[in-house]
């Protein structure tokens, strides 16, 4: 059964993440400063985007994703598991969210800037249902916005050119994903 939530982490960032963090194993490198890499190539990829260099930008979105893979999984490998890892590595993936998404906006800030608006809200708004819900002990794990989902409509928006379009469909995903995400913690509070 085809997975939908992670379809680029199960069919493609794993792929590469795991061998990679076998790889630095032996160098000694920690998961941590793999997470900075993986932030700073995410924030060159936007960059990339918002210069409308679309194939460089999404080959480095890429990169920055398969890094963000490693250094969880090269943290598994090691035993080097930490809340503090754990923590840096979910802040800096919204500012990369945030970034990608402001290159978007960018490329026409007369045209996206309200629709661009919404889908960093709605992005954020994603994360931040399931941290709330969390922090009251409710279980959110639902709705179909996930990061990886996000991530794969960007590559396909872009490299389709329809920008506008795109950040309708992060902003519209996001909001429902969001009120999916508020009903079904409530139900169990």
């Amino acid at each position: 059964m085809i997975e939908l939530k992670y379809p680029l982490t199960n069919y493609v960032y794993r792929r590469f993440s795991i061998p990679l963090a076998r790889l630095l194993i032996p160098t000694g490198i920690s998961p941590n400063y793999v997470t900075w890499i993986a932030t700073f190539s995410g924030f060159y990829a936007a960059y990339l985007l918002s210069k409308n260099n679309a194939i460089a930008g999404v080959v480095v979105l890429l990169f920055s994703q398969i890094l963000d893979c490693a250094d969880g999984d090269l943290a598994r490998l090691t035993g080097k598991v930490t809340k503090k890892g754990a923590y840096l590595d979910r802040v800096l993936d919204r500012f990369v969210d945030a970034g990608l998404i402001i290159a978007l906006i960018a490329l026409n800030p007369f045209k996206y800037w309200l629709v661009g608006t919404l889908a960093i809200v709605g992005t954020f708004l994603v994360s931040v249902s399931r941290i709330m819900a969390e922090a009251v002990d409710a279980e959110c794990k639902v709705g179909l916005a996930t990061r990886d989902f996000r991530i794969l409509a960007i590559i396909i928006g872009v490299l389709i050119g329809e920008i506008y379009y795109l950040l309708a469909f992060l902003a519209l995903l996001g909001f429902i994903t969001t009120f999916h995400r508020m009903i079904y913690s409530m139900k169990q509070m």
